[in-house]
């Protein structure tokens, strides 16, 4: 059996994007026959009460629904904490412990049916999972290439070129650089000129564009901004 193909979602940033792109490369994946799967190893800021009697769906639980998934909650989030921090500090102020092999298991899981699977990390590449993890430790645990999702804002091209950095001196490829629209209004002179400047900063990466969403919870949109901004290249097993 092939194994799926496995990409790692990451961030220069919190708040710029991470769990869209992940929906509308979920949501495109269906829209082209392929069978998705998504996780969130480590997802802080959650409180399971809050989420189940509002209705308010946290980020594992839009993962889910963009992959049309039945696997349980658990699988697809092994570890749900409350504080919004940094996995290492929200696990110690919770009093618990993250299991790597716990994760392993999840990953495995959501291999078993699945053409593609997305990993979405939390923040950015070292954020701790524990004293000695980061997630760009768990990319390299998984050889999952990445997509770094960066936000179209002032100082993002220091913040890209660090990740990549740091990716390349892991081994860990970068498959793109996906940069994201954080407002429906007019662009700044920074925001209108990040792309080219990423362009000819990193000539032998991919840079892709992805649009400010309206409705980030209607996934057909979702799949047309990740047709529209060619991301269709990044489910493909032969892509760079």
């Amino acid at each position: 059996m092939t194994r799926p193909i496995r990409l790692g979602v990451t961030g220069t940033d919190t708040g710029i994007g991470k769990t869209v792109v992940s929906c509308a490369l979920a949501a495109r994946a269906r829209q082209l026959g392929l069978r998705v799967q998504a996780m969130k190893p480590i997802e802080s800021g959650v409180v399971e009460r809050r989420v189940s009697e509002s209705g308010l769906a946290s980020d594992a639980d839009r993962l889910r629904a963009a992959c049309g998934s039945t696997l349980p909650l658990s699988v697809v989030r092994p570890y749900a904490l409350e504080e919004p921090l940094a996995p290492m500090i929200a696990a110690a102020r919770a009093h618990v412990r993250i299991d790597i092999a716990v994760l392993d298991v999840a990953l495995a899981r959501l291999e078993e049916d699945a053409d593609v699977v997305l990993v979405e990390g939390a923040g950015g590449l070292l954020v701790p999972i524990d004293i000695r993890l980061s997630y760009l430790d768990l990319f390299a645990r998984w050889h999952a290439p990445l997509i770094l999702v960066a936000g179209n804002k002032l100082g993002v091209l220091n913040h890209v070129l660090l990740s990549v950095r740091a990716a390349e001196a892991a081994g860990v490829p970068v498959r793109a650089i996906v940069l994201t629209a954080l407002a429906h209004r007019d662009a700044t002179i920074a925001e209108a000129t990040n792309f080219d400047a990423l362009v000819a900063l990193l000539p032998h990466y991919t840079i892709l564009r992805f649009p400010w969403v309206d409705r980030p919870d209607d996934l057909d949109i979702l799949a047309a901004a990740a047709q529209g901004g060619g991301l269709d290249a990044l489910l493909s097993p032969s892509s760079p």
